[in-house]
């Protein structure tokens, strides 16, 4: 069970910020961010494992973004730009009552995390970033721009050809013909499943709505392809202590790009694991370890030379 109350973003959008547990102020604070087509369900499973292992240690909150889920929709599609998405971090963490959060994202969830992290003024309210399977869009246009071996030249033509979709939805009216036909979904039902252990029992299904496949659409079309076409010389950075969960079989954002978006902050951690893109869904239990043990790594204080000692 949830407790879910409404946050007004600056622009009058209504989130719906779902709290997994009670807000206690003295307890780290763990703010989940979920991506395309999901909503905040999609950590269902790892809240329930982290209560698990250490029940009552953190307070654990995730929500929807705006367009999915229980959040209204913008007015118009620049209300999906970046910007507007950082400050919707900002405004659901003032709504918490924390001075920081140690954030947690997936696919465009995370992709936003990257953004508040390299942001001036968010940035310094996030105590620490677990990033899975979305990079900075800065840095995936520099990665397509980096190869100098064949090795790497390979590694780009992989996330090149693994980015098609991206192109789709960035055409008019076709992606909508094809979700309302049950065609997208039913391709990002076949993808949830590469990865997933066939020794464990199949898991409950992620609710997701029409809306959900139709309105987040927008998170592509207010924010690509510029980032990746012309990335700016001078590239973000962050502070913030990162964590990248690299899934093995993740076709959709290569391991590859994943480390090299891991390789912004100094003292980063980069933790290979196993499953697909959806490992959120298919491993919540190492999901919840390794955040775990992040956000106690970095609660504890440790500077970031120390922080790489532990690595």
């Amino acid at each position: 069970m949830t407790r879910s109350n409404i946050v007004a973003a600056p622009d009058g959008v209504s989130l719906a910020v779902h709290a997994y547990t009670e807000i206690d102020r003295h307890r780290p604070t763990i703010l989940a961010i979920h991506g395309y087509p999901d909503n905040h369900h999609v950590w269902d499973g790892f809240a329930a494992e982290l209560h698990d292992r250490y029940d009552a240690v953190y307070n654990v909150v995730a929500y929807d973004v705006r367009g999915a889920g229980e959040s209204s929709t913008p007015a118009d599609r620049s209300g999906y730009r970046l910007p507007q998405l950082v400050s919707d971090i900002d405004a659901v963490i003032d709504s918490l009552g924390v001075d920081e959060v140690h954030l947690l994202a997936h696919d465009w969830g995370s992709i936003q995390g990257w953004a508040a992290v390299t942001d001036d003024v968010v940035g310094g309210r996030i105590a620490s970033f677990t990033s899975i399977s979305g990079p900075h869009l800065n840095y995936a246009g520099r990665f397509l721009r980096s190869p100098r071996t064949p090795r790497a030249v390979a590694d780009v033509a992989k996330q090149i050809l693994a980015s098609a979709y991206i192109w789709f939805f960035l055409c008019p009216a076709a992606p909508e013909l094809a979700i309302r036909s049950r065609v997208v979904p039913k391709v990002f039902d076949a993808v949830e499943r590469i990865g997933r252990p066939s020794s464990r029992s199949p898991r409950r299904a992620v609710y997701r709505s029409m809306n959900d496949y139709l309105n987040g659409l927008n998170l592509y079309r207010a924010n690509m392809p510029a980032p990746i076409l012309a990335p700016p010389v001078q590239l973000p950075q962050t502070t913030v202590p990162v964590q990248v969960l690299v899934a093995r079989k993740d076709y959709f954002v290569s391991p590859a790009l994943q480390r090299f978006t891991g390789s912004i902050p100094a003292g980063s951690r980069i933790v290979p694991v196993e499953g697909g893109h959806w490992a959120v869904i298919s491993y919540p239990d190492v999901v919840a370890r390794l955040t775990g043990e992040w956000v106690d790594q970095v609660h504890r204080g440790a500077s970031p030379r120390e922080r790489e000692k532990l690595l």
